[in-house]
């Protein structure tokens, strides 16, 4: 099982805005580019991942629902959409997220980011010799987003301009959301079953940013198990843990994406470990935002 906690989240976005104020490596490619105000069926973006950054199919695009279709072309990580709200510069967010995930992070920090990051999702980039891998999400507004390799700190600039343009994303064969109990807590809701295969469609209907961690399990295995196991420090595989693995990159609150996936059949919980903004430190799996489902 791969052990989050808030290791794993700084892998994830410690360096996400770090130096977004120098674009680099953005440059024209093949690909899907319309600039037509009138609706159009699809719009793909592909995302090369290279040694020197991302490298997009175009820079440009009228906002509306895009398909990022990520390749490797010479480097591995993870690719992560993001914008920043208006009056919170380059320069904030670097320190933000410096502090989010030192030592001595706080709510305060975490509320900050919360607030002024908007995360458009991401997926990672494919291993040696795989097919690409796949997520769409609508870019909602005409503004300046970043798309960041989160792994290697290199990113790139893509701008939204003009109006929303109506465009498709593929149809979803299963669902799997973020929501916030009644009670106030983070939750994941998923139904008993889901396909081990297709795209899932991912809400974010909770107030925090999420992302989903998709582990496969023993069948005997309980969401008390997996606490259990986060708590005690072990950082050994635990013995219920199953090959079967899959994870999204950031989502925030009010936004759905789509994402293209493929595991084996069975059992499985689904985690965030985002840190909680009630302390500033507390991934939420370890504050229970753990659900088993089944895909068949």
């Amino acid at each position: 099982m791969q052990t989050r906690y808030r290791a794993a989240a700084t892998a994830l976005l410690l360096t996400a805005t770090a130096g977004l104020a120098a674009t680099g490596g953005a440059a024209e490619a093949s690909g899907t580019h319309h600039t037509s105000a009138r609706a159009t069926k699809t719009l793909t973006v592909t995302i090369k991942s290279t040694k020197h950054g991302p490298v997009l199919s175009t820079t440009r695009l009228r906002p509306g629902k895009t398909l990022f279709k990520v390749v490797r072309a010479g480097a591995g990580g993870t690719m992560q959409v993001l914008r920043l709200r208006s009056g919170y510069t380059v320069r904030q967010a670097n320190k933000d997220f410096a502090a989010m995930f030192g030592p001595n992070s706080t709510a305060k920090v975490v509320q900050r980011v919360d607030k002024n990051v908007v995360f458009y999702g991401g997926i990672d980039v494919p291993a040696k010799g795989a097919p690409a891998n796949f997520w769409g999400v609508d870019l909602d507004r005409a503004d300046t987003y970043y798309v960041a390799n989160l792994q290697s700190n290199a990113k790139t600039v893509l701008k939204a301009r003009g109006t929303h343009q109506r465009r498709a994303l593929p149809s979803p064969t299963g669902w799997l959301n973020a929501a916030t109990s009644d009670g106030g807590a983070n939750v994941f809701v998923a139904p008993k079953t889901d396909p081990h295969r297709g795209w899932m469609k991912t809400t974010n209907k909770a107030k925090e940013p999420h992302f989903l961690v998709l582990n496969q399990v023993t069948e005997p295995t309980t969401v008390q198990d997996i606490v259990d196991y986060f708590m005690s420090g072990d950082q050994n595989p635990p013995s219920f843990g199953r090959s079967g693995f899959t994870e999204t990159n950031v989502i925030s609150p009010g936004h759905t994406f789509v994402w293209k996936y493929r595991v084996p059949r069975g059992k499985y919980a689904v985690m965030c470990f985002w840190p909680s903004k009630t302390d500033g430190v507390t991934p939420h799996a370890a504050m229970g935002m753990i659900t088993l489902f089944h895909m068949v």
